[in-house]
């Protein structure tokens, strides 16, 4: 027995580190594709940052040209550094003032240089203008600037690389310039037409700043990954121990509970007699089952338990008292309990023969009884009353006594339940906050039982306003909350909380007289104004109590500059 025992441990240790292993395995690959999608979104923003840099300094410097394409070139003063351009054919490229100064005209692609040289000098960012048919040799286009020149052609509305040059990183920009009608009275004589791709301009820009950044993203990003992996890796580690633990103690307390039906069973041996009466008169029914769980013989309890008599159910499986909540597959599994452990327990709704369903907790034990064949000894206790008065206490725990609404403490389970959907989905809710104005003059005129029928119906009005997969809840007093999932803009929360205000604004008829309220409204929406429970109600709660100073009747969505009385 010893031997056999320690075999059984060493299957068990075997089985136990194999499953230890594959969580570790799974966790790593899993977080490991979590990582690598995060790391991807983070060079993309990477990437979208620098890009967007790139076509502010391109739309800068196309407008720059425009204006001084519109305006037929502007004049400046002759110097060494801004001298004649020798590519500019204008008759009037230059002129003398009258008190003798000497002017001389600046094209837009002469300027487009001359802002690339100062932008080069102060933020290292170089501007060039090009083309694939250049008029000045100095526009000639680079490699990349080529392709990007041909990718125009081909309709690409704009180009972004990331590249390397002497070994520093850069982020290279470039977008088409297009013929407009004042840039055809220098380039129609070139054979050009309104709106042709006349050229582009690219903007190289150093990439150092971002990649750090970037890079510090991804090393943040990876450890987090990292310590979530070994986080939910250790839990499972930590279940799996104390689920063996619990089996363990399972195995001993059936090997305890086969010790004990033993001893009985010698005890029954002795006295036929009195195991007919251990059996006839106790209180709890009792089915003796064969090795395939079908029924052999009922005690009287049993009958009056279920209504069934003995002929009525011999030969027949458990499943026969099943109220239909249990599948096929339940009850094979039972079977396979009872195949290798010799022992099951649970809860089961079964059937009574009147049709009433009940719930029961049901017990099977592997027993050898004298003078019958049965393999398996059930018994059968009916906690239908215990369940339902644990339902009833679930209930009055997570619900407002008053109005029936859910409370504080459910509605705090609801809003977290939504921000794990966020965090998985990307799902968009909000969180609104109700106070109702002049409540207390209610209860002062009328009486408190006047302002519970009122909280009663105003609850009632509000969830009417709602979705059935929204949630109201009482706070307390005449304080109000709402959660509002899968929104899918914010114009839907401003409408449900303008219909809020409205319900409430109607007069009450109330058995102690009319009544008038108001409501005042706070709405916080995520991820927006948060995507924490506590940040979401303290916003919501600012933008309520900014709702009270605007002069209540009204309703408020949250604004960082809320507390400076700005209107939200």
């Amino acid at each position: 027995m010893s031997r056999k025992r320690d075999t059984r441990l060493t299957v068990d240790d075997a089985r136990h580190r194999r499953s230890v292993i594959l969580v570790y395995l799974v966790s790593a690959l899993l977080f490991g594709a979590l990582l690598w999608v995060e790391l991807a979104r983070i060079d993309r923003a990477s990437m979208a940052a620098a890009r967007e840099r790139g076509a502010a300094l391109f739309r800068l410097i196309e407008i720059t040209r425009d204006w001084n394409a519109r305006h037929d070139g502007v004049y400046v003063p002759v110097t060494p550094d801004t001298g004649p351009n020798p590519h500019l054919s204008h008759p009037r490229r230059d002129i003398v003032t009258v008190d003798g100064r000497a002017l001389t005209m600046v094209n837009p692609a002469f300027m487009t240089r001359q802002i690339s040289e100062l932008a080069e000098r102060a933020e290292g960012v170089r501007l060039h203008i090009t083309s694939l048919r250049p008029i000045r040799p100095g526009n000639d286009p680079d490699p990349w600037e080529t392709a990007s020149l041909t990718a125009f052609e081909r309709g690409a509305p704009e180009v972004m690389s990331l590249l390397r040059e002497d070994g520093r990183p850069i982020h290279r920009y470039m977008a088409p310039l297009r013929m407009t009608e004042p840039c055809l009275q220098c380039h129609d004589r070139y054979g050009y037409k309104l709106g042709d791709i006349r050229g582009g301009i690219s903007v190289t820009m150093p990439a150092e700043s971002l990649l750090v950044l970037r890079d510090a993203q991804r090393v943040r990003t990876a450890g987090l990954f990292l310590a979530a992996a070994l986080l939910a890796a250790g839990l499972i580690h930590y279940m799996l121990i104390v689920n063996r633990r619990h089996m363990r103690a399972i195995a001993r307390m059936n090997a305890d509970q086969e010790k004990l039906i033993a001893r009985r069973t010698g005890e029954l041996a002795a006295s036929e007699a009195r195991y007919r009466a251990i059996f006839d008169s106790t209180a709890e029914g009792i089915m003796l089952l064969d090795a395939e769980a079908r029924i052999q013989h009922i005690n009287p309890a049993f009958t009056a338990i279920t209504g069934y008599q003995a002929g009525e159910v011999q030969g027949h499986g458990v499943e026969m008292l099943g109220a239909g909540r249990h599948g096929q597959g339940f009850f094979d599994d039972i079977r396979r309990a009872l195949l290798g452990t010799g022992y099951w327990q649970g809860e089961i709704w079964n059937r009574r023969k009147s049709g009433d369903a009940y719930v029961q907790w049901m017990s099977i034990t592997r027993a050898s009884l004298p003078g019958e064949e049965s393999a398996y000894v059930a018994t059968l206790t009916d906690i239908t009353q215990r369940k339902e008065v644990e339902q009833r206490m679930h209930f009055r725990a997570n619900h407002d006594a008053l109005t029936m609404l859910p409370n504080r403490a459910l509605f705090a389970d609801r809003l977290d339940a939504a921000i794990a959907a966020w965090h998985r989905h990307q799902r968009p809710f909000a969180v609104l906050f109700i106070d109702l104005d002049h409540f207390k003059a209610v209860n002062d005129r009328l009486g408190h039982p006047a302002g519970d029928a009122l909280l009663v119906e105003a609850g009632a009005r509000i969830a009417s306003c709602l979705r059935e997969s929204d949630t109201v809840a009482r706070f307390g007093g005449d304080e109000f909350a709402v959660l509002l999932t899968e929104i899918e803009a914010r114009a839907a929360v401003e409408d449900i909380a303008q219909r809020i205000c409205v319900k409430l604004a109607a007069g009450f008829e109330l058995p102690q007289g009319e009544a008038q309220v108001a409501a005042s409204i706070g709405v916080a929406i995520a991820p927006e104004h948060g995507t924490d429970a506590e940040l979401l109600q303290q916003h919501a709660d600012e933008a309520l109590y900014a709702a009270k100073r605007a002069g209540r009747n009204g309703w408020r969505v949250y604004a960082q500059d809320i507390d400076g009385g700005t209107p939200v």
